[in-house]
């Protein structure tokens, strides 16, 4: 006997009660200083399957966007959501913001002190 079909129901029940799948759509890019993308070796965009119950900030947004300095200096720009067309469209001011942000690290604070 399996484990589920120890429980009320049996595993019919289990089975019945499976949550819903999102799919989550992610772009990725790395500028080096001075704005020159850098080749990461992988896909810039790709897509993904998640179950509603990992992380609202996950599953639940249309799109959610930042870009972020790295240690080695590299601007990465990143973009996920639920909605591939809105992906799209932020991944581009991500990339925008990155190149931005690489040839100008004072205007976003990321000068040594």
């Amino acid at each position: 006997m399996k484990w589920e079909d120890m429980g009320p129901g049996g595993a019919r029940a289990i089975r019945d009660k499976a949550p819903d799948r999102r799919t989550v759509h992610h772009a990725h890019a790395v500028f080096l200083p001075g704005g020159v993308r850098l080749n990461i070796g992988r896909d810039e965009q790709w897509s993904v399957v998640a179950w509603e119950f990992e992380t609202d900030l996950y599953t639940d947004l249309p799109v959610r966007w930042h870009t972020t300095r790295r240690p080695g200096q590299e601007v990465e720009a990143q973009v996920r959501g639920t909605d591939r067309d809105a992906v799209i469209a932020a991944f581009d001011e991500a990339c925008a913001q990155s190149v931005d942000r690489a040839r100008n690290p004072g205007k976003y604070g990321d000068v040594d002190r």
